[in-house]
């Protein structure tokens, strides 16, 4: 009896330490062969986002510096695969074309994809859609890479986006690609400073703090994500839906859409169809949707210029 205890407490112990030394690993900053091969110059690498003295930014956890312009190489191995220009203005966001008496106003919410990583200022969806519609339309784009559906609403119950934009909404869109439900989970290990969203007993989102107020719960610990798929798939939906109704709220009569990019689960388009949120997917977008509209899969998975100009083409079919 007392080997077969000895056995089972040696077992026990060893599945212990097993599990941690995979949570360890699981949340460590291991980096695969193919991120190695990838490196970024120029003025981008001196500095481009916010923090606040690393101690976070209240609202939103990091933001773009404002009023900067980098240039951005992004080389795999010693072959350049973009290299483009940011700027920023002062309210921290991307420069878009100005516009007079313009017929509407939209309104772009989302990541790296919105804020147009890879690409020229003027090869944004925000940029491309200004150009096409020969200035009777304006666009605010408000998307900063890294940044997941938590950023979208906090931005909006802090008054930050609406202390941006210039002109009456009419439309507004967020991009939600598939790591946006991992990062409102507070899976982003860049974003320890982002807003933290819990569901209420209604299912609703409401604020709880920012991702380092928190400390790890024994799941992660274990090496388990804080929440399980579904939950988070579910707080990411809950998030958006929130949002859709903050803005509701701020522009009464605004149209508001999702653009879902390929990857975003049938669950968490389901749960935005059922509250009313219009979704699109990126294959109702671009029909003829490859890997050619990516600028270097399977290693850089950003959109080209081509893919921002049907994604403009198409919003713009949106608004007649």
């Amino acid at each position: 009896m007392k080997d077969w205890l000895l056995a089972g407490g040696i077992s026990l112990v060893a599945a212990v330490a097993a599990a941690l030394a995979f949570g360890a690993w699981k949340n460590s900053d291991f980096v695969d062969g193919q991120s190695d091969r990838l490196t970024m110059e120029g003025t981008f690498v001196n500095g481009f986002y916010d923090q606040g003295d690393n101690k976070g930014i209240p609202d939103v956890g990091f933001i773009a510096l404002p009023n900067k312009h980098v240039t951005a190489v992004r080389k795999l191995d010693d072959r350049v695969i973009y290299d483009a220009s940011y700027t920023t203005g002062p309210d921290h966001f991307r420069v878009v074309p100005k516009v007079e008496n313009a017929q509407r106003c939209v309104l772009l919410f989302g990541d790296s994809f919105t804020f147009g990583e890879g690409v020229n200022d003027d090869e944004t969806t925000a940029a491309q859609i200004v150009a096409k519609s020969k200035g009777q339309v304006e666009v605010k784009s408000l998307g900063i890479g890294g940044w997941g559906p938590h950023q979208f609403l906090s931005g909006l119950q802090s008054g930050r986006f609406q202390k941006a934009i210039t002109c009456k909404p009419t439309d507004a869109v967020y991009l939600f690609i598939p790591a946006h439900t991992a990062r409102a989970a507070g899976r982003g290990k860049w974003d320890r400073f982002g807003p933290r969203f819990v569901l209420d007993d209604k299912g609703r989102a409401v604020r709880d703090g920012n991702f380092n107020t928190v400390g790890k719960s024994w799941r992660e610990l274990v090496g388990f994500n804080r929440l399980t798929e579904s939950e988070e798939e579910e707080l990411a939906a809950a998030i958006i839906i929130e949002a859709s109704r903050e803005l509701e709220r701020l522009y009464p009569g605004i149209r508001f859409h999702v653009f879902t990019w390929d990857g975003v689960t049938a669950g968490v388009i389901d749960r935005l169809k059922q509250n009313g949120v219009r979704v699109h997917t990126i294959r109702q977008i671009i029909p003829d949707y490859t890997d050619a509209y990516l600028i270097a899969p399977p290693f850089e998975y950003h959109p080209t210029p081509a893919a921002y100009q049907r994604v403009a083409d198409y919003l713009l079919t949106l608004l007649k």
